[in-house]
């Protein structure tokens, strides 16, 4: 046994010398099919917009039924031959790292590419950036698998690949690099770090090199808001923190209202194609991932009321769309739902006169209000406040970011509501998505953990630490010094530590160590 654990250190070590290298490949690859994705979107998006507007006719309509229809079945077919290719793909690639799926890479990346294609051609309410993070951790798999990586540097490299993408899709390298740490890893481990921030850099280089060097929002914030005004970012933290909740039940009740529905899968994903087809000739506004959308809000202001039919339709829309397990994520609709509400808010205490209307802060509500819902769904501010930083090219609002993200994040933990990736992460699991292979399950892998000072067992010896999963510690850093650990070793705060473990048990180790 301590051969073989010598064997998996030495491994270890020298992985850590080639992750740099592979983290450039990484960042080609994952932002070449990113960007490639990004660009296509956009044409798709194009396409639908011109569809929507052929004057419609008898004939035109039973074209457009038949059209509508056959992208729906497509999409449900391709979802059926590449399982995993659903949705979002972000719980996807949290369980690709923790063992419990095990993806195809080459069928994911052309049924997330394809699909996710199709469904922006069709106008449902589904974001870039989720199919981007997989897309990209997809590639990185096959570069790994090229590089004859094992399982531990393979995992590391999908994490670069996920960064890589969000990267791609939003032109944002600092937020694609804080995802994988804050969202995917929850550590921040320099292991992650290295390759992310590398293939995230180079990801965004080539997104700047076809998109240009201006942020994705073409608006930023003019004039900051005045601390007089700070009382309404609680405000508005405590209402868009409940837009946040309500967006996060419909969408979970309306996946499992689809689960109910008495037809075949690959015939589910019709059904938002077909109400896509309604509101592209009757309330157009809830079509697509919603970037124009916001723009159009900046640069043309509407009434209250129109405002909120879009935001409780978007709503509505989304939850619709993403149900049908059609490839497309819920981050930009996510964005979209706040901006709107952040611009009714603004345009309800202007008309009272209860905010200063010589300095015309709409731009600063928008803003605001992504950062606070995106914080409310996915319940991580700091991911939150960078991606809306990054994405507006607005560095003057960072403290009222920070203000109104960790109100809503707030509100979110008081009304006890999951964050939604994590929620559909554990529906996937228990919905037995995909059978892994023996020898995929049995396979060794290595998992960095940072002990909290205030851990359970910080001041525990290693020996009566009780570890009730197949788990060995082999490895502690402590500062700059890397100890071999021993029965009476020491475990103390701030050590990381490297559990031995295999695939079957990484998730029950994973969580045995955030609960410590």
């Amino acid at each position: 046994m301590k051969s073989y654990t010598k064997d998996i250190l030495n491994n270890f070590t020298n992985m850590k010398k080639t992750l740099v290298f592979d983290g450039i490949l990484v960042g080609i690859g994952a932002g070449f099919v990113s960007v490639s994705y990004r660009f296509f979107l956009s044409y798709m998006e194009k396409i639908c917009r011109y569809l929507y507007s052929i004057p419609l006719n008898f004939t035109y309509f039973l074209i457009l039924i038949i059209l509508l229809s056959s992208l729906g079945l497509i999409v449900g077919l391709l979802v059926k031959w590449a399982p995993l290719s659903s949705g979002s793909g972000i719980p996807q690639v949290q369980g690709e790292l923790m063992g419990v799926f095990n993806m195809d890479a080459l069928k994911t990346i052309i049924s997330k590419f394809v699909g996710g294609s199709f469904a922006a051609l069709g106008g449902l309410s589904l974001g870039r950036e989720g199919p981007s993070i997989q897309l990209g951790a997809a590639t990185a798999k096959l570069i790994a698998k090229f590089l004859r990586r094992d399982q531990n540097e393979q995992r590391y490299l999908i994490s670069a690949g996920a960064s890589a993408g969000l990267s791609a899709a939003f032109s944002a390298p600092i937020s694609g690099t804080i995802f994988v740490l804050e969202e995917i890893h929850k550590n921040f481990s320099h292991l992650v770090l290295v390759p992310a921030i590398i293939a995230s850099v180079i990801a965004d280089f080539m997104s700047k090199t076809i998109f240009g060097l201006s942020p994705s929002f073409s608006f930023s914030v003019k004039t900051p808001l005045s601390l007089n005004e700070y009382g309404h970012i609680i405000i508005l933290g405590i209402i868009i923190g409940l837009i946040g909740v309500s967006f996060n039940k419909t969408l979970l009740s309306i996946q499992t209202l689809y689960k109910k529905l008495p037809i075949k899968n690959e015939f589910k994903p019709i059904i938002a194609f077909l109400i896509a087809g309604i509101f592209g000739y009757t309330f157009p506004y809830v079509l697509g991932g919603g970037h124009h959308v916001i723009e159009s809000l900046v640069a043309n202001r509407v009434s209250i009321q129109l405002l909120t039919m879009i935001l409780v339709l978007n709503l509505l829309f989304t939850a619709i769309s993403y149900g049908s397990t059609a490839q497309g994520g819920i981050f930009l609709p996510t964005l979209v739902i706040g901006a709107i509400g952040g611009g009714i808010y603004y345009n309800i205490i202007a008309h009272f006169s209860l905010i200063d209307i010589n300095n015309d802060y709409f731009v600063n509500f928008i803003i605001l209000a992504m950062a606070a819902m995106l914080s409310s769904v996915v319940r991580s501010p700091i991911i939150s406040i960078m991606l809306v930083t990054e994405m507006t090219g607005s560095f003057e609002h960072i403290l009222s970011l920070c203000m109104v993200s960790i109100t809503a994040y707030l509100v979110a933990e008081i009304c006890r509501c999951k964050p939604i990736y994590e929620e559909l992460f554990e529906r996937m699991l228990n919905s037995s998505l995909q059978e892994t292979e023996n020898n995929y399950i049995n396979e060794k892998v290595l998992h960095q953990f940072i002990i909290n000072y205030d851990s359970s067992i910080s001041g525990t010896y290693i020996k009566d630490i009780d570890m009730p999963f197949n788990a060995l510690i082999v490895s502690i850093k402590r500062l700059n010094n890397e100890i071999i650990p021993k029965g009476n070793t020491v475990i103390k705060g701030g050590d990381t530590i490297t559990v031995l473990t295999d695939n079957k048990h990484l998730k029950d180790i994973v969580d045995y160590f955030d609960n410590i």
